[in-house]
């Protein structure tokens, strides 16, 4: 009995290191299949990884943009063209968008051959700004959403337009609602140098052959158009110049700005070829230029800006020059020395229809818009008050079918307060004036308009005075010196000064001239020379009376 029971226990023992040997193959099988599926399975990941990568790829709508972690830090809501580079772990699902630290996963791309073209602004420097986000902001790509920030994040700005910001993100511009901006933080890590005058060039005829003085050949501008594009300077348009002034663009040095006032066939031809860089018109009425063949710079005012002209005879050095920035002597011909030039003098304005003014100086608004309308027909150029000053000291030549309308006193019908007649005309006709203020009589700010030029006509002295005569006449020095820097203090402006009633005497022009006015203006009834006393400038008076035929006898 016990060696049959010593035969049993020994047949239990070896099942039972059998069954646990079984067993064992069976976990180390089953082991090795997971570790063999595992290895496929990572492998079949790498090829498909591999298989999905390309250096140029399209994220789908709707994928996610990862950080260093791999944590969703936003997502797409339209398809996004992107560089990428491999990962240097090779099963590893994600791609990094070349130079950044941000991924996408493998299996949300495509593979495109085509590389999109984000760089729109290859003259634009940043602007050494940062703006922080809000959390979900949202980025624009020609004004389609086309991602969303999971997070808060700092990015650089490129450039600023119309109260959107352009900042850098993923190596290409996106534009950045300011409702999406916390704040705007100042950096300093672009020292690159940057464009500190612009030249802004006009040419105001363009044709095939030209004859007369104002016109450039066709073949003068490609030839000039060739020296910019050889010599790496690139053009940019109104709204980058003006953007360019209020600091919201940093330009690479050689910007430059091309205009002409017509869109001929010629200036099609030559747009095609270079890529537009010629500028039609003045884009925006707020722009007003001074023809003193000078540049412009950052400080300079949009009423006023300085800017060459293009002639027939302008030789390739002397362009050269324009674009430079030098200051190029205008050419003056003795037929145009002897030039001159209507200055129209105006007071009140108002209605006929609904209104009544019964003083002498009053004009009817309709009989004012004929007045225009013949300006108009007639491609007069109605001047600021710079343009005109410029002339009188021979800084700039000015067209023949040129007058200076100046408006006295600042009462019925030229402000906003009391009629509102004149500015709004002057506005629809796109036309410019010069309005003389009694400053300490009436707020500045009622009569300001891009075309109206605001000067002094007193602070307080257009009345008659103890001595019965006009108060600038009585006044002693020291009284004409306060009321003048009282007003120059209003206007901010020593351009030009107006005499109350027509009046003066040689200590009243001494007066004016010590307080630094460049011009003083009379009555007189003739036309205004470079010959004249620049203090006592002639104007023709417009009554309610006048006729318009009286009207064009003063002005042609």
């Amino acid at each position: 009995m016990k060696k049959i029971k010593t035969m049993h226990k020994k047949k239990l023992i070896i099942i039972i290191i059998t069954s646990i040997l079984i067993i064992l193959l069976m976990i180390f099988g089953i082991f090795e299949y997971i570790q063999y599926k595992n290895e496929k399975a990572r492998l079949n990941l790498i090829t498909d990884i591999k298989n999905s990568y390309s250096k140029y790829i399209v994220l789908k709508k709707d994928a996610n943009i990862y950080n260093k972690k791999h944590e969703e830090i936003g997502h797409t809501n339209q398809k996004l063209f992107l560089e990428i580079t491999k990962v240097k772990k090779k099963d590893v699902p994600f791609y990094q968008i070349k130079n950044t630290s941000y991924y996408v996963y493998y299996k949300d791309v495509a593979k495109t051959k085509t590389k999109e073209d984000n760089n729109l602004y290859p003259h634009y420097i940043n602007l050494n700004k940062d703006v922080v986000t809000k959390t979900n902001a949202k980025l624009y790509y020609n004004t389609q959403l086309v991602l969303t920030l999971k997070n808060s994040m700092t990015l650089p700005i490129k450039f600023i337009d119309d109260d959107v910001y352009y900042v850098e993100y993923l190596n290409k511009i996106f534009a950045l609602k300011n409702e999406d901006v916390v704040k705007v933080t100042d950096t300093a890590t672009n020292t690159n140098p940057e464009a500190d005058y612009i030249s802004i060039i006009n040419y105001n005829k363009i044709a095939t052959t030209c004859e007369s003085d104002d016109c450039v050949s066709l073949a003068t501008i490609e030839e000039e158009l060739n020296y910019l594009t050889s010599d790496g300077f690139y053009g940019i348009n109104f709204k980058e110049y003006k953007n360019w002034l209020k600091s919201n663009i940093r330009l690479q040095p050689k910007a430059i700005l091309l205009m002409t006032s017509t869109e001929t066939d010629e200036v099609k031809q030559l747009n095609e070829k270079y890529q537009n860089i010629i500028n039609i018109g003045n884009a925006s009425d707020d722009i007003k230029f001074l023809d003193n063949n000078n540049k412009t710079t950052k400080d300079s005012n949009l009423t006023s800006l300085s800017r060459y002209n293009v002639k027939l005879n302008t030789k390739l050095d002397t362009f050269k020059k324009m674009v430079l920035g030098e200051n190029v002597p205008i050419e003056v011909k003795k037929e145009t020395n002897n030039q001159k030039i209507a200055v129209i003098n105006y007071h009140f304005f108002y209605d006929a229809t609904s209104e009544i003014c019964n003083e002498n100086i009053c004009l009817d608004i309709q009989n004012f818009r004929q007045e225009l309308d013949y300006l108009k027909a007639n491609n007069y150029k109605t001047l600021t008050i710079e343009e005109f000053r410029a002339w009188m000291y021979n800084e700039i030549e000015l067209p023949t079918n040129s007058v200076l309308l100046t408006i006295d006193d600042g009462a019925l019908g030229t402000g906003t307060h009391n009629g509102n007649k004149l500015i709004p005309i002057l506005e629809e006709y796109n036309m410019h004036a010069t309005l003389f203020l009694i400053t300490g009589w009436w707020d500045i700010n009622n009569y300001r308009s891009p075309n109206l030029d605001i000067e002094s006509h007193t602070y307080d002295m257009h009345n008659t005075g103890p001595c019965g005569k006009a108060q600038m006449i009585c006044a002693n020095h020291d009284e004409l010196m306060n009321d003048l820097q009282k007003s120059i203090s209003i206007t901010n402006s020593t351009k030009a000064f107006c005499f109350p009633f027509y009046t003066f005497d040689d200590e009243a022009i001494q007066a004016v001239q010590e307080s630094g006015f460049k011009l003083a203006f009379i009555g007189g009834s003739r036309k205004a020379s470079r010959l004249d006393n620049k203090f006592k400038i002639p104007r023709y008076p417009v009554h309610k009376g006048t006729t318009l035929e009286q009207f064009i006898n003063m002005v042609s």
